[in-house]
């Protein structure tokens, strides 16, 4: 499987985007960037993107995207997440205010944009045998993670979140986990702004870890506001864990 970091950052700034992750080159985690990192013919390539919550650094790109491929799309988006995260996109975001109501405009056989909801703790099938499963995190709204499977194993990808315990429980009944995707906002020395904004600091970030059973998979470090960047990028090399690495916005991975 192959992941094409779009954007990885916890704000925007001049060269660093919010978060968008790209799998096997027409699925998404998260939509925060999108449009400014993909050439046209690439954005017709995307079917599906699964968002962890409504927050506007993880969706703005959905109103790009859908106005971009209005002419050009062959069988529309589909916007997947539980119910009551797609509830909040559309009743303040695609609601034809702010947005275009994408979701009401014909497009062919059905409309541009779709919005799936899935439950939570089911493998949803996307692509190339692919299955993305959605798990409740602590955030300070409603959010997920994901759980990516694959041939090769499992991929966890936390999304927005402050300490939570949920996903890591379900990670640990998974033998194959092959790498875990994990924010990291603040700084230590913002430990209370974190809290109160439902984000993890290198110090909580390593205990969150300790939490999973898999100790010996890579970690990928993403969501860093890049204005504390220098000083997070110290706090987790003096963890000394050479599996942790941080991300960096046009990296590709490969499973």
């Amino acid at each position: 499987m192959r992941m094409k970091v779009l954007g990885c950052y916890g704000t925007e700034f001049l060269h660093f985007k919010s978060c968008g992750f790209l799998l096997e080159g027409s699925v998404l985690l998260d939509a925060g960037a999108i449009v400014s990192s993909l050439s046209l013919e690439e954005q017709l390539g995307i079917r599906e993107i699964f968002v962890t919550h409504s927050h506007l650094d993880h969706i703005k790109d959905i109103f790009f995207l859908a106005n971009n491929l209005f002419e050009e799309a062959a069988g529309g988006l589909r916007i997947y997440s539980t119910k009551a995260i797609l509830q909040l996109l559309k009743r303040h975001f695609i609601n034809g205010s702010i947005c275009p109501d994408f979701t009401s405009l014909p497009h062919r056989d059905g409309h541009l944009l779709e919005l799936e909801a899935i439950e939570e703790g089911i493998f949803h099938p996307v692509t190339k045998g692919i299955s993305v499963r959605a798990e409740r995190v602590d955030h300070n709204i409603e959010a997920v993670g994901y759980i990516i499977r694959s041939d090769h194993g499992h991929i966890v990808y936390t999304g927005d979140t402050g300490p939570t315990e949920h996903i890591w429980e379900v990670c640990n009944t998974l033998e194959d986990v092959v790498a875990v995707f994990i924010e990291c906002s603040f700084p230590n020395k913002l430990q209370e702004l974190a809290n109160l904004c439902g984000h993890l600091t290198p110090a909580t970030m390593v205990r969150e870890l300790e939490k999973l059973k898999e100790k010996r998979c890579p970690v990928f470090v993403f969501h860093m506001k890049p204005q504390y960047l220098k000083t997070i990028e110290e706090e987790i090399g003096t963890l000394r864990q050479d599996r942790i690495a941080i991300l960096a916005q046009g990296q590709e991975i490969t499973f």
